[in-house]
């Protein structure tokens, strides 16, 4: 090749997977901040660096982009429940992991928290619409089941108690804190964020579940 040739620029490789990743995690921050109508799909693809037509490529129109978005959140938290194997070892102390886990990922993961938030506001009217969201949330209930059902013929949990119900009680005492700390923490006097007091939450969480259930928290697990 002569000195004086120009090297033809090498074209630059597309990546799908990242550019689809990347206009996920751009539309999720969107999402926590503004909500679905507040939401702007200008605002998204110039984070994430891409034109409106790639947005399109990929996820059709804003009402599907939202959607994916929540099947993402969702995925993570119940994804870290399948890792908690609570199949496995003592009822009651599979029972605590559940517990704390599910109060730490909440504490750990505002995005979740507001995008299910804001959600809720729109009566889950995007959320009914993903086959996805209830096809990996239904066997956290089973698993739930089988845990019950465990603790109870070793001895270790009362009868009777509803694996929905137990589970809906758990975002209860692990998420209302803090949907409702600015006006709890005004009302009351006292700092709700403060972590000295969320661990004091935490672990009041974890013996409420166990108590309802049976186990005296305070012992080690023995049963009420």
């Amino acid at each position: 090749m002569r000195k004086d040739e120009t090297v033809p620029a090498t074209p630059r490789r597309r990546d799908p997977e990242r550019t689809r990743a990347r206009l996920l995690e751009v539309a999720t921050r969107e999402f926590a901040e503004h909500g679905y109508e507040g939401a702007r799909v200008d605002r998204i693809v110039r984070a994430a660096e891409v034109t409106p037509r790639m947005l399109y490529h990929y996820f059709g129109n804003k009402e599907r982009l939202y959607v994916a978005v929540l099947d993402d959140v969702y995925a993570e938290i119940r994804s870290g429940e399948r890792e908690l194997r609570l199949d496995e070892g003592d009822p009651a102390e599979a029972m605590r992991r559940l517990v704390g886990y599910t109060f730490d990922f909440f504490q750990g993961n505002r995005t979740f928290v507001r995008i299910t938030q804001g959600e809720n506001m729109l009566s889950g009217r995007y959320v009914r619409r993903s086959r996805t969201i209830r096809d990996m949330s239904q066997p956290l209930i089973v698993s739930i089941e089988r845990l019950l059902a465990r603790g109870t013929s070793a001895g270790a949990f009362r009868r009777g108690t509803d694996a929905l119900q137990l589970y809906v009680s758990i975002v209860a005492l692990s998420g209302h804190h803090m949907n409702n700390a600015a006006t709890l923490s005004a009302v009351f006097g006292r700092d709700l964020a403060d972590p000295a007091w969320v661990a004091e939450r935490r672990a009041h969480a974890i013996a409420m579940v166990l108590r309802h259930l049976g186990v005296d928290a305070s012992e080690g697990g023995e049963r009420l």
